[in-house]
């Protein structure tokens, strides 16, 4: 066989295994999202009246706020995750390493998300929750670093410099659940303001700031 069918066929293998990454990596992204809606448990009435229900219902709002972040969440590390995959063209070990220990902490994202629907109240299932975002954020982080100190990893036609605005934003996260864990050791309820209410203002505010820097 020809270097140039032996190149073709290695290229071609590459491809596949970084295909089957991303596969994977989709389906653990999928689960774990789809797993996030189990802590919005049934209330358990018994010839219930519609006012009770309502009642029962309302008492699940730490539930539905619970439920609505962690989605969130685990959508924009999709959405950059997805972004990420589309510039390589190989995975090598150590990506498929950093990206096995991202999906870790997105297939445990369930039971932190279980502990602030249930004691949304208390500063450590505040501070467990928080802190499991913002070890989230650096190993999604840590990703985007692998790839970008191997500029080889990227298509052929994508630049490294492409990947310096990803690697900024990354930031994001980390900064929403460092700000969470600080609202929270105040009260609980300014730690879901700024989970809520302030996030997708540090993330317009990083965001441009990415975008100028990458300019």
């Amino acid at each position: 066989m020809s270097s140039a069918g032996v190149d073709h066929r290695r290229a071609h293998r590459a491809r596949v295994q970084l295909e089957r990454m991303t596969f994977f990596s989709d389906a653990i992204f999928a689960i774990a999202m789809t797993l996030l809606v189990v802590e919005v448990k049934l209330p358990a009435l018994h010839h219930a009246t519609g006012p009770e229900l309502g009642q029962a219902l309302w008492a699940l709002l730490p539930n539905y706020v619970g439920f609505l972040v962690s989605f969130l969440v685990l959508g924009r590390f999709w959405i950059i995750h997805h972004d990420v995959m589309g510039l390589l063209r190989v995975a090598t070990p150590r990506l498929v390493i950093a990206n096995l220990m991202l999906l870790l902490g997105v297939a445990f994202m369930p039971f932190p998300t279980a502990i602030i629907s249930e004691y949304v109240n208390l500063r450590v299932g505040i501070g467990f929750y928080t802190g499991w975002l913002i070890l989230l954020g650096l190993l999604n982080r840590h990703l985007i670093q692998v790839i970008a100190r191997s500029p080889e990893l990227l298509d052929d036609d994508i630049g490294a410099h492409e990947i310096t605005p990803l690697l900024h934003r990354s930031w994001i996260p980390v900064m929403i659940g460092v700000c969470a864990f600080a609202a929270g050791m105040v009260t609980w309820v300014a730690a879901l303001v700024v989970l809520v209410v302030v996030s997708p203002i540090i993330s317009i505010v990083v965001g441009r700031w990415a975008a100028r820097a990458a300019g």
